[in-house]
């Protein structure tokens, strides 16, 4: 029998695609059996990641399908020649999408690929669409697994309730949600002028770039730690990658910065609602004045912008889904192409619960990092796993900017 369960509009805003993630444990670990039996127990409390994504008629939009034909999730498990040590610390790599099943072209929700090393390490790729799940829920399953391994009760178990969810009534769109958040976009998108680069994705470039905490300590006195660590990070980031990109001073420049709406919504919404719930801040400056400012101004911009994602601009949010639910809304990075200079999209991973994954066997968790990504303009915060701790930051670029921003992402002018 199956059951049909309507895509929220925050499903809908998330990406048509596959998220892929690499965790890295060195020996000793549990056996392929004990991850495997792990991974068939919890997925009961995780229905929508072994469903399909379909169409329902009766709600009239798309929809995560449980039950009947196909489903299921995708487990490859994959020996490797070479020693867990030879790649650590992990850095991107083109290699590394040998580890996960691809996400192009996927059949399956959840993918998982368990790649053992000759000296007995382990690294699990696994992939999941994001329509089902964003990175606060796929934090919680992977933990939930790994503890579901331990032998260990699971301490936060997926919500599911969508009671926070709920349109105004009647529903009232009190911020224009067309153009910035789904098409159709015109021409000029409040002076931005989208023209697609034409590149070869082999030209596109991953990079790791290490900010100890010391460093970040150094950053935040330069704004007298008037803003977050994420705020004074990200605006020193979009400044070093706008020099980096070569940009005009006349130009304008953007970053959609990923907003977790749990804490926003009130009530908020607990941390273990599964599914989607981030919608976009959009801080945007002229080159010059962006370069010219200092970091004050960066995190300043970046910090006003993400206030104004608050309650009232979720709740329209909201309301723009039961207004225009019915109709195939795309939301307006899927048609940007590959590279989106001026354009940053940026995310952190630091406060979710990826770095508590531990499925036993002592050996521990050695890394953490999203695949190799053959877009350009993407900036992901990553939590530090060495002794220094501190923030990684996950940076795709073309080739040439990515070389000049290792040079100077430590500059502090």
């Amino acid at each position: 029998m199956e059951t049909q369960v309507p895509l929220t509009i925050f499903d809908r805003f998330a990406s048509n695609l596959h998220i892929a993630v690499l965790f890295a444990f060195a020996a000793p670990t549990p056996s392929n059996d004990a991850l495997l039996d792990g991974l068939s127990k919890v997925i009961t409390h995780f229905p929508t990641l072994i469903g399909r994504l379909g169409y329902s008629s009766s709600h009239r939009r798309p929809c995560v399908i449980l039950g009947g034909d196909g489903g299921g999730a995708l487990v490859v498990e994959a020996t490797v020649s070479s020693e867990l040590s030879d790649y650590l610390p992990l850095e991107p790599s083109p290699e590394l999408q040998l580890l996960h099943p691809s996400p192009f072209d996927a059949v399956h929700l959840l993918q998982v690929q368990l790649n053992r090393f000759k000296c007995g390490g382990l690294v699990i790729g696994a992939t999941a669409h994001h329509r089902v799940a964003d990175g606060q829920s796929m934090s919680t399953f992977f933990v939930s697994w790994s503890q579901i391994v331990r032998g260990t009760t699971v301490d936060r178990l997926p919500v599911y309730d969508r009671s926070w969810l709920n349109p105004r009534r009647p529903p009232r769109c009190e911020f224009e949600h067309w153009g910035l958040d789904f098409v159709p976009i015109p021409t000029h998108r409040r002076g931005f002028t989208i023209n697609p680069v034409d590149v070869d994705p082999s030209e596109i470039t991953n990079m790791l770039v290490r900010y100890s905490t010391d460093y970040i300590r150094k950053l935040k006195a330069e704004v007298n730690n008037k803003y977050t660590t994420f705020e004074t990070l990200l605006g020193h980031l979009w400044r070093k990658i706008t020099i980096a990109r070569g940009l005009q001073d006349c130009d304008l420049t953007m970053v959609r910065v990923s907003v977790n709406g749990r804490t926003r919504l009130k009530p908020p919404v607990p941390n273990e609602f599964f599914g989607n719930l981030v919608l976009n801040a959009y801080p945007k400056a002229n080159v010059k004045l962006l370069i010219t400012g200092g970091l004050a101004a960066a995190a300043s911009i970046v910090h006003e912008a993400i206030l104004e994602i608050d309650q009232r601009y979720f709740q329209s949010f909201m309301d723009f889904g039961e207004l225009y639910g019915e109709e195939e809304l795309v939301p307006a990075y899927d048609v940007d192409g590959i590279v989106l200079s001026p354009i940053l999209e940026a995310d952190s991973w630091v406060r979710l619960r990826f770095q508590e994954v531990d499925f036993g066997g002592g050996g521990g968790l050695r890394g953490f990092l999203p695949t190799w990504v053959p877009f350009e303009g993407l900036v992901m915060l990553l939590p530090g796993l060495g002794e220094e701790g501190g923030i990684d930051a996950f940076v795709t670029l073309i080739a040439e900017h990515a070389k000049l921003l290792r040079q100077i992402s430590h500059s502090l002018d």
